[in-house]
């Protein structure tokens, strides 16, 4: 990551009616971390709505899907129109005209984008926000040293009918518009987000050849959305791919255009939300509704359904309706140092009045700081968990992005993740409905792998503040260091561990154990930035047969820690033919972020 310059303040005291938002953030310098580290807020307030079967949430809208359309390519290329509506900012804004550009329509009140950052010469970020106000602090795309284009789909609300973007660092900016949201002044037919019962995988290549580049995939949605649905919502995974290239989602029935949902590099699995507009085609077995995907670069191609945009000749009703926000930031783990591990679940619960007014909520979702491959899935909290996936995560330290629209229940949206990240979850706007009923308990989660090695021990008694490490004992040791005893557990198993060192009369690091009294504390930081804290339990004076101080390591029950010396058989230093085992229990482990 890049240094931070500044850090932002996003939040107000208040908000006048149902869809009002936290006042933006003044205006400062764009650091990386500022921008992942963000702000929370709550969005308060409610407008009491009327009996009347017509009232419908202030600030409501339906969505209206167009042909994908590019609106901005800052890249100098020649051949290509010039302008496309954006006007640059800075060397690092630029604003998009969006209501009324072209086709659009004048009275949007938001837009569903996809936003691609080009830069080769390091790690980026990219926001989009309200033309005309502060930035508030969230992001929406996530370049890492390697990667040359990253795309995501992004939902933001217009602020005069137009969108600001802004990048950390200079890069070009390429966006491409897939539909904007209209304002309701009652109940609709077409334009409602319907949800799923549970998130479908209709498509995935894996069970045949790999798509290559230049060949067009088609998802056949019949049965899954409606005959006269005209969009559908979900989320596009390309998985290992061949090279670095693209997809593109689009209509059946229509040719391809010079738009783009997802970038990817080579041997990346990477994800894009799609709200794409649906098309349909004869078939040999009659119409068939859906999209097509095109594939350049090679890639095996998922798509998830989510749900869908009701047509025309869907019944009226005001739920489904979208309701857009200012972005603003619900959950960045780095702050409260709660990272997500291994099959762990973390509740992000919606302000008011959202839990109780949404079925499904917009939202962008940031993994950083990751522990390697795997995928995280959001849903409504304590309701079942399918084997689909919002975001996918190739490598160690990655940061990447996904937009994801979720159903939610009354306790609010659910992430599960795979592999360890941090999250960051940024809100753009809710969609009007019940929320799903709680059908399952509080999902228990698993205890963290084991801390990885080097470790730093601290243990205050003895003044000892010592590097643990593994490999050959005598090279370790002899440097000063503490050797990881090789076949002990590692500390966060509910294991024993045992770590060695010097302890001569001379001095070493180990020379004062001979001073630990029962209740000493002993910490151990990890090199993934755990702490774990034990407490002295017991002392044993053994042979030098490494069975016989192994057996002694063992002697108490549950998660121990034992340090290991050379003794005389009183416990004072030193004798090479005697042990001294300290052993200590746990008592608690921090996350330090």
């Amino acid at each position: 990551m890049s240094s931070p310059d500044s850090s932002f303040s996003a939040g107000a005291d208040r908000a006048d009616q149902l869809g009002d938002e936290l006042a933006p953030a003044a205006p400062g310098s764009v650091g990386r971390r500022a921008f992942i580290a963000g702000t929370a807020g709550a969005l308060v307030g409610a407008a009491v709505l009327s009996s009347s079967a017509a009232a419908i949430e202030p600030g409501a809208s339906f969505f209206q899907p167009l042909d994908p359309t590019r609106l901005c390519d800052t890249r100098p290329r020649p051949g290509l129109p010039g302008g496309y509506g954006y006007t640059r900012l800075s060397d690092r804004s630029i604003r998009v005209k969006v209501a009324g550009n072209g086709s659009i329509p004048a009275d949007a009140v938001a837009v569903v984008l996809t936003v691609t950052g080009v830069r080769r010469d390091g790690s980026n970020w990219i926001g989009a926000y309200p033309a005309n106000t502060a930035f508030p602090g969230t992001s929406n795309v996530n370049i890492d040293a390697g990667d040359s284009a990253v795309a995501n789909l992004v939902t933001v609300k217009l602020g005069g009918g137009a969108v600001d973007v802004v990048s950390e660092s200079p890069c070009d900016l390429i966006v491409d518009v897939a539909g904007v949201y209209r304002p309701a002044s009652g109940p609709v037919s077409g334009g409602r987000f319907v949800a799923l019962n549970s998130v479908v995988r209709p498509l995935d290549t894996r069970g045949g050849p790999k798509p290559v580049s230049g060949e067009i995939v088609t998802a056949n949605l019949n049965g899954l959305v409606p005959i006269d649905a005209v969009a559908v919502v979900g989320n596009l995974t390309a998985v290992d791919a061949v090279s670095g290239g693209y997809l593109t989602a689009f209509p059946l029935g229509t040719d391809l255009t010079d738009t783009s949902n997802l970038n990817y590099s080579a041997g990346q699995t990477r994800a894009a939300g799609i709200i794409t507009k649906l098309g349909s085609t004869s078939g040999s077995t009659g119409l068939v509704t859906g999209i097509k995907i095109f594939n350049y670069g090679g890639a095996h191609i998922l798509l998830d359904v989510a749900g869908y945009i009701t047509g025309s000749s869907a019944a009226k009703s005001s739920e489904g309706l979208f309701v857009p926000v200012t972005p603003v930031r619900l959950l960045d783990t780095r702050l409260d140092k709660k990272r997500l591990w291994p099959g762990w679940t973390r509740s992000i619960p919606m302000p008011s009045p959202i839990n109780t007014r949404a079925q499904a909520v917009a939202l962008n979702v940031t993994a950083t700081q990751t522990g390697g491959w795997g995928f995280f899935t959001l849903h409504a909290t304590r309701t079942p968990r399918r084997e689909v996936s919002n975001l996918n995560v190739t490598t160690e330290l990655q940061t990447v992005a996904n937009h994801a629209i979720s159903r939610i229940s009354s306790e609010g949206v659910a992430c599960y993740s795979y592999n360890t990240a941090h999250m960051i979850c940024d809100l753009t706007g809710w969609f009007t409905g019940a929320p799903a009923a709680l059908t399952t308990g509080v999902p228990v989660d698993p205890p963290p792998p084991g801390g990885p090695l080097p470790w730093s021990l601290n243990v205050p008694r003895m003044g000892l503040i010592n590097g643990v490490y593994e490999g050959h004992s005598g090279s370790i040791v002899n440097t000063g260091n503490s050797w990881y005893w090789t076949g002990t557990g590692l500390v966060g198993q509910g294991a024993h561990t045992a770590a060695f060192g010097h302890r001569t009369d001379a001095g070493g690091p180990y020379r004062y154990q001979h001073y630990l009294q029962v209740g000493d504390l002993l910490y151990v930081d990890t090199a993934d930035r755990r702490r774990y804290t034990y407490r002295m339990a017991t002392e044993y004076i053994t042979s030098k047969y490494a069975s016989q101080i192994l057996a002694a390591t063992r002697q108490v029950g549950g998660e121990t820690f034992s340090l290991v010396a050379c003794s005389k058989t009183n416990g004072l230093p030193t004798d090479l033919d005697y042990r001294i085992v300290s052993t200590f229990t746990l008592v608690d482990w921090v996350d330090l972020g």
